[in-house]
Parts: structure tokens; sequence; C-alpha cells
């Protein structure tokens, strides 16, 4: 159990060593749920060595999270991992439960309660691209497939250094004929500042899910944040966890036992037509409570337009109320922007003649301004274009008797030149 110290904020450093040597490294054996490592190949990792977050992802959309505020220890069990370990993502489609390859993790996997899963296949991950900056954030990009069901995965992860998030945009896309009813989750068993154990929390207007460390008042959070909405969520123990993404349904409830060995989760419920796809947007925090919980940008909805017009927007996001800012930078000028609810704005672009072509950043503030938030290439300038061709409403025109005349005419003396050269 971690303790919080009187003085949480000079403290917590000196609390964390000193849980190190039994911390970072707990038996896999003293834990229910256990598994069995396998023979098969533990998943290739890419590194995001950012600060404070260096975020491990895994080829089979796994993750393992180190903060630097508590040096050395994953946030995620088995804390002592340096590869992936217990989080990810994964899918119920045709009865089967798809996820990470959690048997063949290095550092092995207490994920016993999820029952028969089916690992994700066909992996493929990218290098770390990107410098970490707001405008050029690390990136990486994981590719799998679901079996023989003809779903297709695709996940791109970003961060931006001084964070304490990343965030996530997970892609299934449906290539087979049949339409698929799918149940999506991201959880985790949580791993709060240097401890296996935590007090489950959800913070309600957001719809984030998590839990805080045992410390009273508590100071450090691990946040699972819904950028897409969520259709159910759990915080609880974190066999429980597993085992209701294993049912299929979460229960979105909180347990109330405080300071225990603790999970999270979300889950999206979605049905795929042939050929149809779904993204889903979260973000996961360590530490502080970050500002995206209170004020966040989603989506803008047409994400472009072109130079020299006009164009009516809606930006989805979180936190909106009567006053808040937006801007789509240089060469667009907004207007008439409506708060429809805390979700849901709607206002109108006009970009300038000669704005300039490609994307760029939506930037928001808060009514208060107290909170600003970047979506990252989030609307984008297209070129002015060229006249369309011939159709409905551009018919070409017919010709007349003397124009076709002519035309014949024309035709037949290619034709006898032709055959005066060659013939």
């Amino acid at each position: 159990m971690f303790i919080k110290p009187s003085h949480p904020a000079l403290t917590r450093l000196a609390a964390v060593a000193a849980l190190a040597l039994v911390a970072v490294a707990p038996v896999l054996a003293d834990k229910p749920g256990t598994l069995v490592q396998q023979r098969g190949g533990a998943p290739a990792v890419q590194v995001i060595s950012g600060a404070p977050l260096t975020v491990n992802v895994g080829d089979e959309h796994s993750y393992q999270i180190f903060n630097d505020q508590i040096p050395g220890v994953g946030q995620i069990y088995p804390s002592g991992s340096t590869g992936t370990a217990d989080m990810g993502w994964m899918v119920h489609a045709d009865g089967i439960l798809y996820s990470p390859d959690f048997s063949n993790h290095s550092s092995g996997s207490a994920t016993g309660s999820l029952g028969s899963r089916t690992p994700y296949s066909g992996r493929s991950i990218s290098a770390v691209s990107g410098s970490g900056s707001g405008a050029d954030p690390f990136q990486v990009t994981v590719q799998n497939q679901l079996g023989g069901s003809g779903l297709e995965s695709s996940e791109v992860i970003r961060y931006v250094n001084g964070e304490n998030y990343f965030t996530k945009h997970f892609t299934l896309t449906n290539t087979s004929a049949d339409t698929k009813t799918v149940n999506i989750y991201l959880a985790g068993d949580i791993y709060l500042a240097g401890a296996d154990s935590g007090v489950p929390y959800r913070e309600a207007a957001s719809g984030s899910i998590g839990g805080s460390d045992c410390g009273s008042p508590a100071s450090y959070y691990i946040l699972y944040i819904p950028q897409t909405p969520a259709d159910a969520w759990t915080g609880a123990g974190y066999g429980s966890v597993w085992s209701q993404i294993r049912d299929g349904t979460l229960d979105s409830a909180l347990s109330t036992t405080s300071c225990i060995d603790n999970g999270a989760g979300l889950q999206w419920n979605r049905s795929l037509a042939p050929g149809a796809s779904t993204t889903i947007q979260a973000a996961t925090s360590f530490g502080d409570i970050p500002s995206i919980v209170l004020f966040d940008l989603f989506n803008v909805t047409p994400d472009d337009g072109a130079q020299g017009s006009t164009v009516n927007v809606t930006i989805a996001g979180l936190g909106f109320a009567s006053g808040m800012q937006l801007d789509f930078g240089s060469g667009i000028t907004l207007a008439d922007l409506v708060v429809i609810d805390a979700n849901t704005a709607t206002a109108t672009l006009t970009i300038a003649p000669a704005a300039t072509v490609g994307p760029r950043d939506v930037v928001g503030t808060s009514a208060d301004g107290a909170t600003s938030a970047t979506l990252t290439a989030g609307f984008r300038v297209t070129g002015a274009g060229t006249p369309p061709p011939p159709g409905p409403t551009q018919p070409v025109p017919s010709l007349g008797a003397t124009s076709l005349i002519v035309l014949l005419l024309g035709m037949l003396v290619v034709g006898l030149v032709s055959l005066r050269r060659f013939g």
C-alpha cells in the first residue's frame, strides 16, 4: 500500500524511492490471473522518449508508460516491464475477443480473467517520427488484423513534450461482405505512483475513468479520457475489469472499495457496414488531472474548405460554454460562433482567397479564459480549384447540323490524305 506523507509535494519521490525495492518488481505469481508465458515472440516495441512521459508502444496495441515524476516505475502493471504491460485496445467481434498478445509479454501478465482471447495478427509498427513539439508531435502508427474476421485495425499514437498525457486514434475497418457488430475497449491494470493499490476515480464532466493514489488528499491520478464519448466504463479491481471485458459489457460503475489493486476501462459499441470504418479518440494521463478533461477540442466537421469560400462548421469537444473562443489561424475569419451544448458548437468560416493551403491547428480558449486546447491539424485549407468538368449542371453543347457536316467533311479529307500517302 502507498501511504501518502503529510507534505506530498516534497516527499512523494522519497516515499517512492523507499518502496522501489519491493514495488518495481512485484512477484507475478502472487497476483491472481497471472498467465503462463507462451513460447511465441514478444511484441515489437517502439519507445517514445519524451518528457515527462516515456511511452512504450507494442505492435499489437499494448503499452507501458514511465513518468519521470516517479523514476524507474512503470505506470501499468507489471511495473517492472521495460517492454509493454497490461494495457491496450481489445475488440469483441463474432463472439471472439481480439486483444494484445499479453501471454507473450516479456515481463508476464495478470490478464487471466480475460478468458479465451485471440491475439491480433499481421502486426506492423512504424518508427517514431516527429520532434515532440506541439506542431510536430512524436508519432507511432500500429496496424493489425483481427484474425479472419475481415476487420482491420490501425492506431496513431501521439505525444507532445511537456504534457502529462498521450493520445490515441484507434480505427477499425470492416473489409468483409457482412455487417459487423463490435465492442471496442481501452483498459489497463494501473500502477499508481509506484504502488499497485489505488482508489477508483471518475471525472464525471469528461467521462474519464481511472484511479488516484491512496493518499489523503490524493495527488496522483491515472485517467482514461474518452475524447470520443464512451458507451460504457468501469473503475474496479483489475480482475473485475478483465472479466467484464470477457463477458462483453462494462458495468458503468465505480467501486466504492478504497485502496484496492485497481484497473479501469472504457467501451464503445459500433455497427460497421461492409467497407465502413470507425475511429475512437482517447487519451491517458498520469499525475495531475490534465486540463483536457475540463476543456478540449475533438474534431471539426467538415474539416476542410477551399480558398475564397465560406464554410459552416460544427465543432465537437468538451467544456464548451458561451464566451469561449476559437482560432483557425491566419487567413480564416470566424463568425457566428454558437454554443449548442457542452460538447457542440457551430460557426461560420470565411477563408481568404490567399489563405495558405494546407493543414492548420485549431486553438480554443475556454469561456473563463483559464484553459486552452489545440486540435493539431484540425482543419485544412484547399486550393480554390478548377472549373468542374461538364456535368448535369454544365451540359456539353450540342452540335448543330451545319457544324456536324463540317466535322464529317473534315474527317473525310483526313482519311483521303492518309490513303493517298500510305495506300
